[in-house]
């Protein structure tokens, strides 16, 4: 496919021309190869095929507007932005190029940013609209650098702890994943059974005239049971998650859940695990970027989603906002002894910054070392939960068969 496209080198000259590649990020890549950033690329008027492939692009555009923002996007849009400060190219440049590469919705935010700078707004002012969306935790670090000229460098650090954190989020997600499949497969082999294959088998022994040996009488209540008065376990499963989630949303009641979920074996640990990441790597971000200890420290209790963990980091802020040194704020029940200990090194060596680093790294791979101990333990006691249930039915069905041969 032809393309015709304008843009410019790193040294601010216009190049204009015609270039063939599949598409338009294949373009782009061809160009940047070649030391040109395009500020605008359409399909060459003589191709009439792409100028159809183009309008519905156009139109898949506006439906990916409503589709959220990606991490792997807004991990590439600071990158990228990255590279072309790098270059040379100012901050309204380097957004013009982006609106071109970008797709959906952060290409309206990018169209946006642009124009906001171009008004006379900061970078970071820019941002401020879109703080939903990229996080406190960027906003704060580019104004930080802004005030220290280490604007390219400060992008890096958002997008590597971008990176970090959904790496973190996605190992949680598949460790998750498997248990709750196993269960739900579970409770589905054993509603199966219940409402198929017992229900054969009372109507077999009422036919016959025996009575059934206590183990198929058992089966045979709770099919009853299932079959007849099934909507009483709606009721209690609608009430159970009701519950749940009106607890859930009352500050107290999730306080007392996040505690409750701290103390289960293996998932407490992970759940530890991650956010003792998110203090370390968060940390070791922000003062990197200039951002003080204490607003540091705010805008990683915002991040954790445990709320026990959460209000340990706020109250270790406030802490040291009123005068206390860092180990001892962070001296708190949540808050594992490692980082605790870590923090005390860190502050009195005066290293902070790479003891931090050092933390995190560790957590990376206890995290990881947590996960697979959590798969190992799934599997067998998938197979005895499983296994159980059909072993017994089994059980209560030969003993029934023998009951009736004898």
């Amino acid at each position: 496919m032809r393309y015709e496209y304008h843009g410019l080198t790193s040294s601010g000259d216009s190049k204009h021309g015609f270039i063939q590649a599949a598409d338009q990020n294949a373009v782009v890549s061809k160009l940047q190869k070649k030391g040109i950033f395009a500020t605008q690329i359409r399909v060459a008027a003589d191709d009439s095929q792409a100028v159809s492939i183009q309008g519905l692009n156009q139109v898949w555009d506006q439906v990916l507007t409503y589709i959220p923002v990606k991490t792997s996007q807004k991990v590439f849009f600071f990158r990228q932005m990255a590279l072309m400060f790098r270059s040379g190219l100012s901050v309204t440049e380097a957004l013009t190029i982006l609106s071109h590469i970008q797709r959906g919705k952060l290409r309206q935010i990018v169209n946006a940013l642009n124009d906001d700078i171009s008004s006379g707004k900061s970078f970071s002012q820019a941002l401020e609209q879109f703080e939903s969306i990229f996080g406190p935790m960027a906003l704060h670090m580019i104004r930080s650098a802004e005030n220290s000229g280490e604007l390219e460098p400060a992008l890096l650090r958002i997008a590597d702890f971008m990176e970090r954190k959904h790496e973190i989020k996605t190992q949680l997600i598949s460790t998750m994943t498997y248990p709750i499949v196993v269960l739900l497969m579970t409770i589905g082999v054993f509603i199966f059974m219940m409402m198929t294959v017992i229900p054969k088998f009372a109507g077999f022994f009422e036919r016959s005239g025996r009575t059934p040996p206590p183990e198929m009488l058992q089966l045979m209540g709770i099919a009853n049971f299932l079959t007849t008065q099934w909507y009483v376990l709606l009721v209690v499963f609608i009430v159970v998650i009701g519950g749940s989630i009106y607890t859930y949303s009352t500050r107290e009641g999730r306080l007392y859940i996040d505690i409750f979920l701290l103390k289960i074996p293996l998932i407490g640990s992970m759940i530890s695990a991650s956010a003792m990441s998110q203090i370390t790597w968060g940390l070791s971000t922000l003062l990197q970027s200039g951002v003080s200890v204490v607003k540091s420290l705010e805008i990683i209790g915002d991040l954790i989603r445990n709320t026990a963990i959460s209000g340990n980091i706020i109250a270790a802020s406030e802490s040291i906002l009123r005068g206390d040194d860092m180990g001892k704020s962070f001296h708190k029940p949540y808050i594992e002894e490692l980082i605790q200990q870590m923090v005390l090194v860190g502050e009195r060596s005066g290293s902070m910054i790479p003891i931090m680093r050092d933390a995190g790294q560790f957590y990376e791979e206890k995290i990881r070392n947590i996960t697979k101990a959590i798969a190992a333990a799934t599997e067998p006691a998938a197979i005895l939960l499983i296994g159980g249930i059909v072993g017994y039915v089994y059980y209560a069905f030969f003993k029934s068969m023998f009951s009736m041969s004898g």
